[in-house]
């Protein structure tokens, strides 16, 4: 009897089990209640949501392996991310409350048109991809690390992506945020055990604070890392949250501004520790194993020489990890589809039951392309990635949109794109060009001033005014 794989498989039929609940509740089927949890969402259940999106792969065996060398300051990751929770929830949260969108590509079709629209919605669904994709890697490298007598690589990301798929797929968003507040609690309780069983299976407080290795950046909050990594992750949090549509999902479906706004700020709580509970575990297996070839392997060389009960919860807290980020990716990815390519740009009449089945086709669609990417050609995964950046200029148009409407132009969005477009395609084919650490120093301060550059010499205004209003379409460029 192999108690860790028995832990996980409860865990799964509990969260299944949780989503196919949620259908009870939801009584009207209609794509609201599916994507946007027919708008009922509490602050607490926004707040798990958020959470559970933000701790995946790299904020626990991520976190740990940079910990293995760096010290506790690794954990200033979750920090970063907690910063942009909070900047999401006091500065946009109530404000894209009071815009008729379902989405946050339709705030750029509806502002600037369908050919700044159709960008904003490609380049939305490519990095939402492109990170499911990751997920699928970190579900299947999991499983087959930890219970490798049950799953190879390959059947870890089938048995990840069925998960995924089930999860997102029956209960739509209303499901996944029910199944994060079980997911939260299972990373917590899952990662805390392990930080008492490894310290007292090593002998105590006394004896580990001893068996540290020598460097200051152990147990210094700043030095191992370096202020400036510390400083980017931060700006990079920041920036890529205000234009990211696992957000804005869980804020739409919202009850309403309040527990919008309570529960974003209540997640950057929740999301704040766990890195600083990762990074604990990291330095216990650079005590407990110290040189390891790949530090990677830091947490669960460690998880698996723990209590088999306790070994099988850090296991289900991973994987849950992994399943929270990836089911708010899939629900992202259906909405954006749906609501901005098939109905806004091909079929606005289309009747809501066909767009409720619609939704959840191009949901499995999403995952068996990421699992096949994942699968065969995991090398373009890394080229997504640097999708990541183009979040800069959607961020900038955000602000603008929300606070400086009056600077907007009609050229402004997509000469704003195009220009980090361009700084995005130089960073990655001319190295020569990297003379910071993170293409984003570079994109932060071009974008800003090409928008700043169309509103000196483009004389034609942009009318927000069908952000506000129901049933207009999007303008014309």
């Amino acid at each position: 009897m192999n108690i860790p794989l028995i832990i996980v498989i409860l865990y799964m039929l509990m969260i299944v089990g949780i989503a196919y609940y949620s259908t009870k509740i939801t009584k009207t089927a209609t794509s609201k209640d599916y994507l946007l949890a027919g708008q009922r969402l509490r602050w607490y259940l926004i707040a798990v949501m958020v959470t559970g999106n933000a701790v995946g792969g790299s904020s626990t065996v991520g976190v740990a392996q940079n910990a293995y060398t760096k010290g506790i300051s690794a954990g200033w990751y979750t920090g970063a991310w907690a910063a942009g929770a909070v900047v999401f929830g006091l500065f946009i949260s109530a404000k894209v409350r009071k815009l008729n969108i379902n989405t946050v590509s339709e705030v750029f079709l509806k502002s600037f048109g369908k050919i700044d629209g159709t960008i904003a919605i490609v380049i939305q669904v490519i990095i939402l991809f492109g990170i499911n994709a990751l997920q699928i890697v970190a579900g299947g490298a999991l499983l087959s690390t930890l219970l490798p007598e049950f799953f190879n690589f390959t059947s870890g990301m089938i048995a990840s992506t069925i998960v995924y798929i089930l999860v997102s797929f029956i209960g739509g968003l209303l499901g996944a945020s029910m199944a994060n507040l079980v997911n939260v609690i299972v990373i917590y309780l899952g990662l805390i055990v392990a930080v008492i069983a490894a310290i007292n299976q090593m002998g105590g407080v006394s004896t580990v604070a001893a068996a540290i290795p020598p460097g200051e950046q152990w147990t210094n909050l700043i030095s191992g890392m370096g202020p400036g990594v510390l400083l980017g992750w931060v700006i990079t949090m920041i920036i890529n949250t205000p234009a990211n549509q696992t957000l804005y999902q869980p804020t739409l479906g919202a009850i309403d501004e309040k527990h919008a706004k309570k529960g974003m700020l209540s997640a950057a709580v929740m999301i704040f520790p766990i890195g600083f509970v990762a990074a604990a575990l990291g330095i216990l297996a650079a005590i407990q194993f110290p040189g390891l070839e790949n530090s990677a392997m830091a947490l669960p060389a460690l998880t698996i020489t723990l209590n088999p009960i306790i070994a099988g919860m850090v296991f289900a807290g991973l994987w849950a990890a992994d399943v929270s980020t990836a089911i708010a990716l899939l629900l992202g990815i259906s909405s954006i589809v749906t609501k901005n390519i098939i109905v806004d740009l091909m079929y606005k009449d289309m009747p809501d039951k066909k767009q409720l089945v619609i939704s959840k086709v191009v949901l499995i669609l999403a995952a068996l392309m990421g699992l096949f990417v994942a699968m065969n050609i995991s090398g373009i995964i890394s080229f997504l990635m640097q999708l990541l950046t183009l979040y800069t200029p959607y961020t900038l148009l955000i602000f603008a949109i929300l606070y400086a409407p009056k600077i907007l132009r009609k050229s402004t969005c997509f000469l704003t794109v195009l220009s980090a477009l361009i700084v995005m395609a130089i960073w990655i084919v001319v190295p020569a060009s990297h003379v910071v650490s993170q293409a984003v120093y570079l994109c932060l301060p071009i974008s800003a001033l090409v928008m700043a550059l169309t509103a000196v010499f483009d004389k034609r205004t942009v009318d927000l005014s069908v952000l506000y209003q129901s049933g207009e379409s999007p303008q014309k460029r």
